[in-house]
């Protein structure tokens, strides 16, 4: 689909009123021919909207086992929200355009909502940024961790962690990552840095005969028997391995923490995978304009949503 916007500009231009928005996401989840999203009947009886907007497309099921009203935000992560549709759609935009990502404050103010409802949006947003791997890494890939959370010296001193000292991950969030030959990045979250959590993840992302580049952490040490497995022993000031190294996961952690010191200024461990999957989905895109990643976004929309008590009660991921 073609979009007639580059610039939010452009964007408030193009959606002028609800039913636009209607109609624009419909051709996004329907290629403008509604289906039922309670059966999957593509034969339905227009009706008459209730509420604020009584223009807006709305729909029954002709299906008489099923006969349910829905309208295009039935069975989405819109679903149930008071914001209105065109307050979505500038967060989705919003949050594919900004490059480092954008705090539930700054949402606010532009889109016209308290924080707590900027905040709702931007995890329910998050949570649809989560790729499945279905393919795995080949050839050359670079693994390593990182530690997010504030550094123990600037801490104040009844939140000090005492023997945090050196690879020490004691209150942090240890997260885990491998970025491919082609530029992928992958993360995962993780309690510890133990061989017995990194090994499990490795095999499920890497293809088995590939290059795997690391530093000189024990927990890759058993990895040799299925990988050709190369270190870069960074405690002894070697950065570079003959024509290997670390550098472009390493590039991708510094994008990550500056982005979560920078924009968001502190993020809770029960959070951080949401944030991690916001900003490697951002750097695998980096290719892509914000026109394309704006649509890549909204074609998730359509899966179901996370309620509030959800997104504040779940453990962390």
């Amino acid at each position: 689909m073609n979009f007639a916007f580059k610039t939010i500009n452009e964007f408030n231009d193009y959606f002028k009123t609800e039913k636009v928005c209607y109609e624009f996401f419909e051709q996004i989840r329907w290629n403008g021919s509604p289906v039922c999203p309670h059966c999957g009947n593509a034969k339905y009886y227009t009706v008459k909207a209730r509420g604020k907007f009584t223009d807006i497309p709305s729909y029954r099921c002709a299906d008489r086992t099923c006969g349910l009203p829905f309208t295009v935000r039935s069975k989405s992560i819109f679903e149930g929200s008071k914001v209105e549709l065109k307050k979505w759609l500038q967060a989705v935009y919003e949050i594919s355009t900004c490059k480092n990502g954008i705090s539930s404050i700054e949402l606010a103010t532009r889109i016209g909502t308290s924080q707590k409802t900027a905040w709702f949006i931007n995890h329910r947003l998050r949570g649809m940024l989560n790729e499945t791997q279905s393919t795995l890494l080949t050839d050359v890939v670079s693994v390593d961790e990182c530690s997010i959370g504030g550094k123990n010296k600037n801490k104040h001193a009844d939140k000090k962690v005492p023997h945090s000292q050196g690879r020490s991950y004691k209150g942090k969030t240890a997260v885990f990552g491998a970025r491919g030959i082609t530029g992928e990045v992958r993360t995962k979250v993780i309690p510890n840095v133990e061989a017995a959590t990194i090994v499990p993840i490795i095999e499920q992302w890497i293809e088995k005969g590939s290059i795997m580049v690391s530093d000189d952490w024990n927990a890759y040490r058993s990895l040799k028997q299925d990988y050709f497995h190369v270190v870069v022993n960074h405690s002894e000031g070697e950065y570079v391995t003959g024509c290997f190294s670390t550098n472009g996961i390493e590039n991708f952690w510094s994008l990550f923490k500056r982005g979560v010191i920078g924009t968001h200024h502190s993020i809770s461990p029960k959070h951080c995978q949401k944030y991690a999957n916001e900003f490697a989905d951002r750097y695998n895109k980096k290719d892509f304009t914000n026109i394309q990643r704006f649509g890549k976004l909204l074609e998730k929309c359509s899966i179901e949503r996370e309620t509030y008590k959800e997104l504040t009660l779940s453990k962390p991921e």
